[in-house]
């Protein structure tokens, strides 16, 4: 018969599709949530202090157990501004997201165009709606697939059929999402506020194998608060909290951050950072911040608290994110119509 060891990943890798085919599922998250915004809330599309901001995210989980779990995100979105919307801003972003695990590469990959509208509703306040459409597919890889009945008495034996029929490993669908976001800011002061609630999936598409139209995606809710305030001239602090609801699926992060400003002299800014933030039941999390002009890097990692340390030896596993953030320069009178710069 097969290890003990081979026997329990087989069996892992079974109760995970079997999981994912006629079951919930959940949808991917990263730590730094406040990192990877266009994942919360499609209504922070634009809500930077620039033009043009890049963002790449990759996660990579459980690394010690038999179905570890890689996670890549990345894209951009942009401002559109228009000298006639005094008060208004149009933004818009490409985003995309792919999510990996086990031997037989179960994997999610959704491309997503987002948009928000964002409009002051007095100095320093801003309300702001976005949605988010694009297409997403779902498939995993049989090739890899090992059972029991492959052994030939003697090892595994490829030749030997697995005996596993799938109606199909290659799904499709369309997903829709949408959210709002409420900023209160004051740059000059390093001050900014953002309360936000967003519904991932609205339409709920069929997301089977088997093609059962009864097994449908859940609405993901998020809601979130993030917050920075300078604390000094050359100390800030951030504190930030976010909960989850997917189906039977439910996550609450909070945490908190401080940053030193080593350098504000203009085009020689660099800031460096610590936080911990803890995943309710889940994870400790620390991370290290290192701001460098118009580039922003990210290094976290996951310490397991949870029974699940047990296997993953208190190994959740890190994550790195980078952003981008370009600025043109503007001439005086379009400088004063951007409301968020």
């Amino acid at each position: 018969m097969l290890t003990t060891l081979h026997s329990s990943k087989v069996l892992i890798l079974f109760l995970l599709i079997g999981w994912s085919l006629d079951t919930h599922a959940q949808d991917i998250h990263y730590s730094q949530f406040g990192r990877s915004p266009l994942n919360i809330n499609p209504s922070l599309t634009g809500l930077f202090k620039g033009d043009l901001r890049f963002i790449g995210n990759y996660r990579s989980q459980w690394s010690k157990v038999p179905v570890g779990y890689l996670t890549f995100s990345g894209g951009f979105d942009q401002k559109f501004i228009n000298s006639n919307l005094k008060n208004s801003l149009f933004s818009l972003g490409i985003y995309l997201n792919h999510d990996e695990a086990g031997d037989l590469e179960l994997s999610t990959t959704g491309v997503q165009i987002t948009g928000s509208y964002t409009h002051r509703l007095a100095e320093k306040h801003f309300l702001t709606a976005g949605v988010q459409l694009g297409g997403v597919q779902r498939r995993f890889d049989t090739g890899n697939l090992r059972v029991d009945s492959q052994y030939d008495g003697d090892r595994h034996n490829s030749s030997y059929g697995t005996y596993e029929t799938f109606e199909d490993t290659n799904i499709f669908y369309g997903d829709l999402s949408g959210g709002f976001n409420y900023r209160f800011q004051n740059y000059d002061k390093r001050l900014k506020i953002d309360i936000g609630a967003a519904a991932f999936h609205v339409n709920q598409p069929q997301k089977s194998f088997y093609k059962d139209d009864a097994v449908k995606l859940d609405i993901r809710y998020s809601v979130y608060g993030m917050a920075g305030f300078s604390i000094g001239e050359m100390f800030d602090l951030g504190v930030q909290a976010i909960g989850q609801l997917q189906g039977p699926h439910e996550e609450i992060l909070i945490g908190a951050n401080g940053k030193i400003h080593l350098n504000q002299n203009l085009d020689r800014e660099l800031a460096f950072g610590l936080g911990l933030s803890y995943r309710l039941d889940d994870a400790w999390i620390p991370s290290i911040i290192l701001d460098y002009r118009m580039w922003s890097f990210g290094f976290s990692y996951d310490i397991n608290s949870s029974p699940f340390r047990n296997a993953s030896f208190k190994r959740g596993g890190p994550e790195f994110s980078a952003i981008y953030i370009f600025s043109k320069v503007r001439p005086p009178r379009e400088f004063e119509i951007c409301p968020i710069f």
